[in-house]
């Protein structure tokens, strides 16, 4: 076994840990957990549109030197 084999640097296994025992002390965490990923996968920028609108017009006013 090489010595890394088994070794755990990002202490993956203690946030694993917590995130499990998170879940089984009330199920409204995982579902709140579930729910997260779910928007996230389809469509994280759903609720930011009008910031984009917004950014993207502030961007472009910079780039033709004008107020914006």
């Amino acid at each position: 076994m090489k010595a890394t084999e088994g070794a755990d640097p990002f202490g993956t296994a203690r946030l694993r840990r917590g995130v499990l025992d998170a879940w089984g002390a009330g199920p409204a965490r995982f579902r709140e957990d579930a729910n997260a990923e779910e928007d996230l996968a389809l469509g994280g920028y759903r609720d930011r549109l009008v910031v984009e609108l917004a950014q993207n017009a502030a961007d472009a006013a910079a780039r033709a030197k004008v107020p914006g």
